[in-house]
C-alpha cells in the first residue's frame, strides 16, 4: 500500500524537488538547446530565428498557463488534487523534446517549441498553485526560497547535459527528460494535497489585495524582461565576450559558456535560501526585494562594461543571484495576495503572464537593438533600468510590511 506524505517537512521537500523539476524541464531548453538549434537551423539568421522561437513560445505559454491553471482549479474542486495535469504534462513534454531533437529547419523548430511550451505549462500551472493551496503564509518565504533555487538548479542541468562523454544529442535529450521526470515523480507518487479551501477575505481586504496584486504583477513584469533577456541571450553575450563564433555552430559538448554558470548557481542557491528563511523570521519581504533588484541591476551593469571573461562571469553571478532572490521573495508575496481561493490556478496563470510577456518583449528589444552587431552595452543597461523600475514598484505594495 502506498504511503502518502501530508503537508509538513516531507511534503515541502517533495514539493521543492518537483518545482525544481519544472525548471530543469525548460532551463536547458532556453539557455542551450534552443540557441544551438536556432544556430544550426537558422544559419546566418540565428538570432532572428531564436527571437521568433522565443516570441511564439511565449505566446503559446501565455494562453496555456491560464488554461491549465483554470482546469486544475476545477480538478481540485472535484477530485481534491491538481496532480493529474502534472502527470499528463510530463508525457507531453517528453514527446515534444523528441520533436525538437529531430527538428532540422525553422518550421519544424518553431512547431517543436510550441509543443514544448504546452507541455511545460500543463505541468507548471498546477504545481505553482499547490504552494498557494497547501503552504501556510508563515512558511511561504522559506518554501519560496527553496523553490527560488530552482532557476539556478535548472542552469546546472544545462551544464550537466553539456558534459563531454555523454554521447550524441539523443542521449543528452534523453538524460534531460529523465532528470525532470525523476525530480517530479516522487511528489506525484507520495505527496497528498489536503488543505481545505479557506473562505474569501472580507470585501475591503479583498480590494486591497486585488490592487496590490496588480502592483505585484507590474513589478514582476518589469523585472522579468531583464531576467528573460539574461537567460535567452546570455549564450550569445558570452560568445561576444569570448570573441568566438565556432561554439554556436558545433555540439554543446565541452561548451565553456554553460560551464561558467556553475559558480553563479552555487552563489544564487545559498543566497536565495537564506533570504527566504530570514524573510519568514522577520515577516518582512520588501528589504529582500530591494536587495535583489539592486544586485541584479549592478550585475547587469558590470556585464555591460566587462572587458574580459572574468569580469563578465562575476557580473553574471551577481545578476543571477539578484534575479533568484527577487523572484523567490516576490513569489511569497504574490501567493499571499491572491484574491480568490477558489481560482488560485487561474490567477497564478495571470501572474505567469509576467514570465511569458517579457519573453516576447526581450526578443523584440534584441531585434531593435541588434546587440550582435552593435554590442551588448546599451541592451544590458536598458535591462538594468527595467530591473530598478520593477524593484521600485514592488516596494509600493501595501499589504506587506
Amino acid at each position: 500500500m502506498r504511503r502518502f506524505v501530508s503537508p509538513g517537512r516531507g511534503f515541502i521537500l517533495l514539493y521543492a524537488l518537483a518545482y525544481a523539476g519544472m525548471f530543469v524541464s525548460f532551463m536547458p531548453f532556453v539557455m542551450v538547446l534552443l540557441p544551438l538549434k536556432a544556430a544550426q537551423a537558422g544559419g546566418g539568421h540565428a538570432v532572428q530565428l531564436l527571437s521568433a522561437g522565443a516570441l511564439g513560445g511565449a505566446a503559446v505559454a501565455s494562453v496555456a498557463n491560464i488554461l491549465f491553471g483554470a482546469l486544475s482549479d476545477r480538478t481540485r474542486r472535484l477530485r481534491g488534487s491538481r496532480r493529474p495535469w502534472v502527470t499528463a504534462g510530463l508525457g507531453v513534454l517528453s514527446a515534444s523534446y523528441g520533436l525538437l531533437l529531430v527538428a532540422a529547419d525553422p518550421v519544424s523548430l518553431l512547431f517543436a517549441v510550441a509543443c514544448i511550451q504546452i507541455g511545460i505549462n500543463m505541468m507548471f500551472a498546477p504545481i505553482a498553485a499547490v504552494m498557494a493551496d497547501e503552504i501556510p503564509d508563515a512558511q511561504k518565504g522559506m518554501v519560496a526560497g527553496l523553490t527560488g533555487v530552482s532557476h539556478p538548479i535548472g542552469a546546472m542541468a544545462a551544464v550537466l547535459i553539456t558534459l563531454p562523454g555523454l554521447g550524441g544529442d539523443a542521449m543528452r535529450y534523453a538524460l534531460l527528460c529523465l532528470l525532470f521526470v525523476a525530480l517530479t515523480a516522487p511528489f506525484l507518487l507520495l505527496a497528498r494535497e489536503g488543505a481545505a479551501l479557506p473562505p474569501p477575505p472580507p470585501g475591503p481586504q479583498r480590494e486591497l489585495r486585488r490592487f496590490d496584486f496588480i502592483l505585484a504583477w507590474a513589478s514582476r513584469i518589469l523585472f522579468q524582461v531583464a531576467g528573460n533577456g539574461l537567460s535567452t541571450y546570455g549564450f550569445f553575450y558570452f560568445l561576444a565576450v569570448l570573441d568566438r563564433e565556432d561554439i554556436s555552430k558545433t555540439s554543446v559538448e565541452a561548451n565553456p559558456i554553460v560551464a561558467t554558470m556553475t559558480g553563479s548557481t552555487i552563489v544564487a542557491v545559498l543566497l536565495t535560501v537564506l533570504a527566504g528563511r530570514f524573510s519568514d523570521r522577520m515577516m518582512r519581504r520588501k528589504p529582500f526585494l530591494a536587495a535583489g533588484a539592486l544586485a541584479m541591476a549592478t550585475g547587469l551593469g558590470v556585464m555591460a562594461f566587462a572587458g574580459n571573461w572574468g569580469v563578465a562571469a562575476a557580473g553574471h553571478a551577481l545578476a543571477l543571484s539578484g534575479l533568484s532572490v527577487f523572484l523567490a521573495i516576490h513569489s511569497a508575496i504574490a501567493m499571499q495576495l491572491l484574491p480568490n481561493p477558489g481560482h488560485r490556478g487561474r490567477d497564478l496563470g495571470i501572474l505567469n503572464l509576467t514570465n511569458t510577456l517579457p519573453a516576447m518583449v526581450a526578443p523584440l528589444l534584441a531585434l531593435a537593438l541588434a546587440p550582435e552587431k552593435t554590442g551588448y552595452t546599451l541592451w544590458l543597461l536598458i535591462l538594468a533600468l527595467g530591473t530598478l523600475a520593477g524593484g521600485a514598484v514592488s516596494l509600493c505594495i501595501r499589504t506587506q510590511d
